[in-house]
């Protein structure tokens, strides 16, 4: 039986705290891996020193398009992003800017160099105050909260 070859993997958000757990069980696993980063809140330390990292915003379509040469990406997971709630609320610019403009933007980045896998970070917070114990899928989205509001929007 043949082993299914392992697409390259482009992390955003790599430096972060959930980024840097999946890059370090992507390489456990084997799949070749790339972070990007702006360390804003992330730090350059917590990438192996032996995967590929560039520092830079997810918004730059000219840094994107090279890391997806360069890397060969073919899955992006996006973990990049601004999540504390109660600055979303007394800024809520920076988190539409930051969680909605800027994925955006990666996702235009993706779609144009034809990167076919997307995994998108999301967080219960599109919920907002459900009227169920037990949230599906199908539970009506209705955040009460800029966070809340821009990643749903991006979904």
């Amino acid at each position: 039986m043949s082993e299914t070859r392992k697409c390259p993997v482009l992390v955003t958000g790599g430096a972060g705290y959930i980024g840097s757990h999946a890059v370090l069980a992507l390489k456990d696993a084997g799949w070749p891996v790339a972070v990007i980063d702006n360390l804003v809140t992330g730090f350059r330390f917590a990438v192996p020193e032996d995967v590929p990292f560039y520092q830079g915003d997810i918004e730059d379509g000219e840094l994107l398009a090279r890391i997806f040469d360069e890397q060969g990406t073919r899955a992006i997971m996006h973990f990049a992003g601004s999540v504390v709630v109660p600055e979303s609320v007394s800024d809520p610019l920076k988190y539409y800017h930051n969680n909605t403009v800027k994925s955006r933007a990666l996702i235009a980045a993706a779609v144009a160099a034809g990167v076919p896998h997307f995994i998108f970070s999301s967080t219960a917070a599109t919920y907002g105050v459900p009227e169920v114990e037990a949230v599906r899928e199908d539970t009506p989205q209705v955040p009460i909260n800029p966070y809340g509001w821009s990643k749903l929007m991006t979904e």
